[in-house]
């Protein structure tokens, strides 16, 4: 089988399971991405030479690797997430520039199994939108034992699961968006951002919602800057891991008790949460606690009378999440490493106007799910950034001279 075929293949299949490993939560897709990668394995000596490893490359390898050392020093005894991460990562990332280099009729088929998923999934989300998630609700109580459950322990699992399945629509619909434009199709592409917004704003689920705002933002400051918004959108990010967990603590206590009472039940939850991770980092600032340590570091709050788990298996923020359990050798690390690979982007002679906006809108989406929900090591949102990723190389595989930028 030619070299470009086994990846194509590969790619196609990638992206046509992500349709219903998405309707079933996402969690399948990270799994899906990593065979996929080991299929598309490159044994041609070529893709691994290189003139010079980008810096992005050699600190991102570095943060990894302390990462995983991390866990010598982790009082949760569980190696399991050290072998996921340290095995899921590199085979995420191969995925993405594997698939991202196909070209010609290949690239062409794996962009209609990207079409197919963002409308698949965006159809099937809309009608559980319309259909108050029936259809998810239907399943769990005929499959996955939940008749025994009250009716909001029920909606908020359906919720959660079709939050989760939003998650690869709205990574994917800018790109997708922008694909269709390229080639002709700009009402096919306001279909896909139509129903990616739809989603993000349904389900209960505020931090879809905040995701796809913030991406909206920037992409159209990337529309009018693509260079200089690539750049500043990674060094945003890359000053906010350090200096955030350091300032948190004074923001939250600074709070108007008028502006916490108007926030959702669940946001005043996450600054309880909060501070108590900016304590817990305090008292080992330099190292952190080690690989998922914050599975056993979790204490008790009251909150309206009632008991609450001060650190419910992550601190639902990236940045807090980094200190805690990798401390500042880790966050500088990882901030470094955003930092270049930022620049290596902005910097890059080929890169259009197309590719600024999607890169964008695929970080920025990206980094609201973690900041504000998410933990930074689900493989599930790894695995869905690798097919946003590979996306996003596809934008710039057709250059002429009004997409693409002067260096």
């Amino acid at each position: 089988m030619r070299d470009d075929t086994r990846v194509g293949m590969a790619a196609i299949a990638a992206f046509t399971l992500a349709f219903p490993f998405g309707v079933a939560g996402s969690l399948m897709i990270a799994p899906a991405v990593a065979v996929m990668a080991l299929i598309a394995f490159p044994v041609d000596p070529a893709f691994w030479k290189m003139r010079r490893p980008p810096w992005a490359l050699i600190l991102g390898a570095l943060f990894l690797v302390w990462l995983l050392v991390s866990i010598l020093w982790s009082p949760h005894d569980d190696p399991g997430q050290a072998w996921r991460t340290g095995l899921g990562v590199p085979l995420y990332l191969l995925f993405a520039l594997r698939a991202g280099r196909i070209e010609g009729r290949w690239q062409r088929r794996v962009e209609t199994a990207i079409l197919f998923t963002v409308l698949a999934l965006g159809l099937f989300l809309l009608a559980e939108t319309l259909l108050d998630g029936a259809i998810t609700r239907g399943f769990k109580l005929a499959e996955e034992g939940f008749d025994e459950a009250t009716a909001r322990q029920t909606r908020d699992f359906v919720n959660r699961s079709l939050g989760h399945a939003a998650v690869p629509l709205i990574l994917l619909a800018m790109p997708m968006a922008l694909i269709s434009w390229r080639e002709g199709g700009p009402l096919v592409g306001l279909v896909c951002l139509v129903l990616g917004y739809v989603a993000a704003f349904s389900f209960s689920t505020e931090v879809n919602a905040v995701a796809i705002s913030v991406a909206t933002i920037a992409a159209l400051l990337a529309l009018k800057w693509p260079r200089s918004m690539v750049a500043l959108s990674f060094g945003l990010v890359a000053g906010g891991l350090i200096v955030l967990p350091l300032i948190l603590p004074d923001i939250i206590s600074s709070l108007p008790d008028s502006v916490r009472s108007a926030m959702p039940h669940s946001w005043e939850m996450r600054l309880e949460i909060w501070s108590y991770v900016c304590d817990l980092i305090a008292d080992k600032p330099w190292f952190g606690y080690g690989l998922d340590a914050s599975r056993p570091l979790s204490g008790e709050f009251v909150f309206n009378g009632r008991e609450f788990e001060a650190l419910p298996l992550h601190p639902h923020n990236a940045t807090l999440h980094i200190w805690l359990e990798t401390g500042a050798v880790g966050a500088i690390l990882a901030a470094t490493g955003l930092v270049a690979l930022g620049g290596q982007i902005a910097a890059a002679p080929q890169l259009s106007r197309l590719q600024a906006v999607a890169v964008v809108w695929v970080l920025a989406i990206y980094v609201s799910l973690i900041v504000f929900s998410y933990g930074v090591w689900q493989e599930w949102h790894q695995g869905t950034v690798a097919l946003a990723a590979t996306s996003v190389f596809f934008l710039g595989a057709k250059r002429s001279r009004s997409t693409t930028l002067r260096a």
